[in-house]
């Protein structure tokens, strides 16, 4: 018997289903909004993979902009920016200080074991403080960093971090910043994690295209590298560069280098797919969306050497240069170029990690965090 034959059975799911939704944690995560993220790309994406039966999220939208602060007249915004930002967070906006006040007041008008900052460097900045003021059990607060160490302080409150309950980093070079200004114990590792369903390698095979290096997104990367390799290689008609961004480069003009702006998701996609190699030299870095969308679709990757990339890249998947030396990345780029058979075999490698890395791999260690949070004794 269906439960639409028996009213009574449905009552019964019904109840079942709102028993499920008590005993999860009630989390309220801030995120702020890249627009230039597409709907598969970004840490917001482990939100598809939490287990809804252990955890209720509800999402706070954060525009990275002042856009959603209600004062329009840009002398009093542009006094506010100044007050919100003067503490030394420089990515703070009007739209956090507008974000942080709605968490306030939702925290007052009903239970929420925990607020999740997924973009601590971004909005981290009162509420850890106005916590206290809350009636009731207080809600835990958890921020996820992003940043390397050396850019930390630009974008950071030292003195907001020991009033956090839980720092979540993406990589291991950032513990020594946060292990100064709290214990251990509160401070774990997550790595970011990838969709290895709709980041995946070509199914067709390559053809007699050119070698094609793909660079993607814009912080961090290092340009003048990528420009002093490119010309180096200019006299190979063979080998051309594809750079995804929506910033200036300084490559532009460069015969064999091609700049594609505002790509929708699959034509992104679709510029992995048709590449040979990830080319990613970097100044600095943590997690990296590029690296991970790259390996994903089997990419092997020539980037630099640096404790997050080794991190992420800790087998064959990669060729490493330190410094960024321009003709050692382009030696590495030529030996990719002639040895295919190398090529294939790092590809499968990149591939294996990325599967590693998956969103289903990652998702149960944020579930374990919030779990742990609201069982803790205080």
């Amino acid at each position: 018997m269906s439960c639409l034959d028996n009213p009574g059975s449905h009552h019964r799911f019904v109840d079942r289903e709102a028993a499920i939704r008590e005993m999860s944690v009630k989390i309220l995560l801030l995120r702020t909004h890249y627009p230039h993220w597409g709907a598969f790309s970004g840490i917001n994406q482990v939100l598809k993979y939490i287990d809804r039966n252990r955890c209720s999220v509800e999402e706070c939208l954060v525009s990275d902009s002042d856009e959603q602060f209600p004062i329009k007249n840009e002398w009093v915004r542009y006094l506010l920016r100044r007050a919100v930002q003067k503490r030394g967070m420089q990515w703070y906006k009007l739209s956090d200080l507008v974000a942080e006040i709605n968490v306030f007041r939702r925290c007052r008008s009903g239970p929420v074991d925990i607020v999740h900052y997924l973009d601590g460097e971004h909005s981290a900045q009162f509420f850890p403080e106005f916590r206290k003021w809350l009636p009731g059990p207080l809600p835990k607060i958890v921020a996820t960093y992003h940043q390397p160490p050396e850019l930390l302080d630009s974008v950071v409150i030292r003195k907001i971090i020991p009033k956090l309950d839980y720092i979540l980093v993406v990589s291991p070079e950032q513990i020594s910043y946060f292990k100064e200004l709290v214990g251990m114990d509160k401070i774990r590792i997550i790595r970011h994690g990838i969709n290895t369903d709709f980041f995946r390698p070509e199914d067709k095979p390559r053809g007699n295209r050119k070698f094609r290096c793909v660079t993607a997104g814009h912080h961090l990367r290092d340009f003048d590298a990528i420009r002093k390799v490119a010309k180096a290689l200019s006299k190979y008609d063979g080998i051309e560069f594809h750079i995804v961004t929506g910033q200036p480069t300084a490559l532009e003009g460069l015969d064999n280098v091609t700049i594609h702006r505002s790509l929708e998701d699959r034509e992104l996609l679709a510029c992995y797919q048709h590449s040979d190699i990830l080319f990613l030299p970097l100044i600095q870095t943590t997690a990296n969306n590029a690296l991970l969308e790259g390996i994903a679709c089997g990419l092997p990757v020539v980037s630099t050497v640096l404790p997050a990339v080794q991190a992420y890249l800790s087998g064959n998947e990669a060729i490493l240069v330190k410094n960024n030396d321009p003709k050692d990345l382009a030696d590495a780029i030529l030996y990719l170029f002639h040895n295919p058979t190398e090529r294939e075999i790092r590809s499968k490698e990149a591939r294996k990690r990325a599967l590693e890395l998956d969103w289903r791999n990652i998702a149960p260690e944020y579930e374990r965090v919030y779990s742990e949070l609201v069982t803790a004794k205080p």
